[in-house]
């Protein structure tokens, strides 16, 4: 049996059809999958910030021999020592939309914008209960995560407050 050539175009124009609607369908998940990885990547790199920062601030607390709360030239500011005999101290605190940290001699006249730039982090909130200190940070969107954290020494609230000056 022959087919005509009229059922030979039309079974050629139906595996064309197939193919194309083939093609059509696989970009379009293709570009549904694109757009859903780009919001879990933004979103996770949004929790990234505080959850680094955090944990940095958490790290740093827990290897000082002595760890302060008090302020910066006005901002809440974490102040840490390696030991009890250093006139050098670690100054950790948010300025200009950043996380800083500032090692400097105590006293010594340094100004918030002389740290060095860490992590970007709009703002950090330090609660002291007892020997447990709260830390809290907001991220440049607006997103907010604390943890809490005691030393090894304990934590002190600053005498006078301010912690470099």
């Amino acid at each position: 049996m022959k087919l005509s050539s009229e059922g030979r175009g039309l079974r050629s124009a139906l595996v064309v059809v197939l193919c194309a609607l083939f093609f059509i369908l696989a970009m379009g998940i293709t570009l549904l999958g694109s757009g859903v990885y780009r919001d879990v990547v933004a979103v996770s790199d949004g929790n990234e910030t505080e959850r680094t920062a955090l944990s940095y601030l958490i790290n740093q607390v827990r290897r000082s021999w002595s760890v302060g709360v008090g302020s910066f030239e006005y901002l809440p500011a974490l102040e840490l020592t390696d030991s009890g005999e250093s006139d050098y101290h670690t100054v950790l605190y948010v300025y200009d939309g950043q996380l800083r940290e500032l090692y400097a001699e105590k006293d010594s006249g340094m100004k918030a914008e002389d740290g060095v730039a860490i992590l970007p982090l709009d703002r950090m909130e330090l609660t002291l209960e007892g020997d447990l200190l709260t830390i809290t940070v907001t991220a440049e969107d607006g997103e907010v995560c604390s943890a809490s954290v005691t030393s090894r020494m304990g934590v002190n609230t600053v005498p006078g407050g301010e912690v470099l000056g």
